[in-house]
């Protein structure tokens, strides 16, 4: 049987990059003067081989652009590109939508991880050696193939099917499949790399490798992408397909929310808030389906959510680059902590030491969600009130977190800042990086996809009905149950954006339900805070950080879709351009 390995320690420093050599690959030469033959000829190898590919899974913490800012989630600061998309400027020539290497050029870099899993699977079968291992190795690069296509589907919908390495004399005549075409591809690899993975890998020194269960959620989200009305004309049969998906990862009985106390909820929802947050920052929580690990010994992908999300005054766990601000219209969009609709004002004041009106009684995950003006944040010494308040009159200093601060260029625009994903007890001036795991998929998202499939099939009621796996989400943070009397359609809406606030989905379910224009109508705002010398402060909402432009150069159908870049178009005569050219 296999010698076992830790995925976040292999990684890069195994792979071709380097000369490290594995702790238990011994005496050998660096991985990087490996030949072909070599790798293919021991299972320690390929499965090194392997580990890269986990490498480019890019997740959400390691990007300065953010899905999350191309929604009414967040205003990114600096927009580092992303305004192709935020001022409808792409076109097949203006592809890219950050500087991140996932976004500035998504084509390209998807196909490029897929060439080198497509190399892995046309080889792996010839490797001598234990086929159980064989056979997880095989289906955990099924499912990296299908990650990558999966992306690649929900940015561009048709794109070509690619399964094999070209030779040097071939000839490259692929055009863009179908949509339904794609999904079945990208479902055919989560059927069968579900067949071959574990359900749990028998030693924890696999921890964070793909298993059956995200094999079978990357169904579900794909199949949820495919009865959507972008994708396609949805049907039930669609719906229906989806719904399954996401119950056979319940069948599992392997994944569970993780219970928090919740008793003082409507009392004291910021300590609730507190042990919600704390979920984010386990890698085994036991929602957890598929997941990003960041290790500092070895570098698989660096975690840079406490330079983006920080505050930007000095201090330690400060002097951040305040990139990700939310907008004052997701701090309106959390309900109160009985589970009523918050009914946002244009001003508010509040009494020294005190919070404004606007910020009290709200639900948990409204905290876990911001950094406001007044909260505690920092490490050690370096913990500190924070400060985004300017000067209401002459004698008071501005806050050092403010923009007209010390720090005033990297000041937060909406007045807020992301707290979710910071470890609040991480020390942001010492020497280990930040480590905290990125979730791609977790149970919260299967239950609300498993949801919204119930609604579009009219199964509100009962133990497998709508209502309750939107209330099984509702439950876990203390809110109060949805009733027969409430709107279906609007508690689920209300559940799926606060449960999975900057977590990138919101992008993709705005898109899907085709309501990106709607959601560009409206200019994003923040918040004003001014201080006065006996202490108490004003708060003004409604100030315009920004507005954005959905239809843009090519129009808003185009702009549902990203183009196809112009260099593909060149070389690839039998690829399509559609629906920009």
């Amino acid at each position: 049987m296999k010698t076992k390995h830790y995925l976040y320690t292999l990684t890069l420093a195994c792979m071709s990059l380097g000369s490290t050599s594995c702790t238990d690959i011994l005496d050998v030469e660096p991985l990087n003067s490996f030949s072909d033959e070599a790798i293919w000829s021991d299972l320690a190898l390929s499965e090194t081989y392997l580990n890269a590919q986990y490498v480019n899974l890019w997740a959400e913490t390691m990007k300065g652009t953010r899905f999350a800012h191309f929604t009414d989630e967040v205003y990114q600061k600096h927009t580092y590109g992303s305004e192709n998309v935020t001022q409808g400027l792409l076109n097949c020539d203006t592809y890219s939508i950050g500087w991140d290497e996932t976004m500035w050029d998504p084509w390209g870099t998807y196909y490029g991880y897929i060439k080198s899993i497509n190399l892995f699977l046309e080889r792996i079968d010839e490797v001598p050696g234990d086929e159980e291992w064989k056979n997880w190795q095989k289906g955990q690069a099924l499912f990296l193939r299908a990650w990558n296509y999966h992306m690649l589907y929900s940015l561009y919908g048709r794109v070509p099917l690619i399964d094999h390495t070209f030779g040097l004399n071939d000839q490259f005549e692929e055009s863009r499949a179908d949509m339904d075409d794609v999904a079945a591809f990208i479902v055919k690899d989560c059927d069968d790399a579900a067949s071959l993975l574990p359900d749990v890998y028998p030693d924890n020194s696999d921890f964070g490798r793909a298993t059956k269960g995200a094999a079978l959620a990357l169904k579900s989200r794909v199949l949820l992408y495919q009865a959507s009305p972008l994708f396609g004309t949805p049907s039930p049969e669609k719906w229906q397909a989806a719904a399954d998906a996401a119950h056979a990862v319940f069948d599992l009985n392997i994944y569970h929310l993780q219970d928090i106390n919740t008793s003082n909820v409507v009392t004291d929802p910021k300590t609730v808030s507190d042990e919600y947050g704390a979920l984010f920052l386990d890698p085994e929580n036991p929602e957890v389906i598929f997941e990003k690990l960041y290790d500092p010994q070895y570098g698989a992908g660096e975690n840079m959510s406490y330079l983006y999300q920080a505050p930007c005054g000095i201090g330690n766990g400060f002097q951040g680059w305040g990139n990700f601000n939310p907008t004052q219209e997701i701090a309106d969009f959390f309900q109160n902590s009985d589970g009523s609709d918050f009914v946002p004002q244009a001003e508010y004041w509040a009494a020294a030491g005190d919070m404004p009106d606007a910020w009290k009684g709200r639900e948990p995950r409204f905290y876990a969600a911001f950094i406001l003006d007044g909260d505690m944040w920092g490490y050690g010494d370096g913990r500190r009130e924070v400060e985004v308040f300017r000067p209401g009159e002459s004698g008071v200093t501005a806050g050092r977190d403010s923009d007209q601060g010390e720090y005033y260029w990297n000041a937060s625009n909406t007045g807020y800042s992301m707290r979710k994903f910071l470890d609040p007890n991480y020390n942001s001036a010492g020497t280990t990086m930040h480590t905290t795991p990125w979730f791609f998929i977790r149970l919260s998202e299967i239950y609300l996809n498993y949801a919204e499939c119930q609604i579009q099939l009219g199964n509100i009621e009962g133990a497998e009905g709508a209502r309750e796996y939107i209330n099984k989400v509702r439950r876990r943070v203390g809110l109060p149950e949805i009733q027969a009397s409430d709107d279906i359609w609007d508690a689920y809406y209300y559940e799926r954006q606060a449960e999975l606030v900057f977590e990138g989905q919101r992008w993709f379910d705005l898109r899907r339900w085709k309501q990106m224009e709607e959601c560009y109508s409206h200019p994003v705002t923040g918040i004003v805070i001014y201080k006065y010398a006996d202490g108490h402060k004003q708060y003004y909402t409604g100030n315009t950080v920004s507005t954005r432009n959905f239809a843009g150069v090519a129009g808003a159908e185009a702009h549902y879709w990203l183009p196809v870049p112009r260099y593909e178009l060149r070389r690839s005569p039998a690829i399509d351009a559609q629906p920009y050219e």
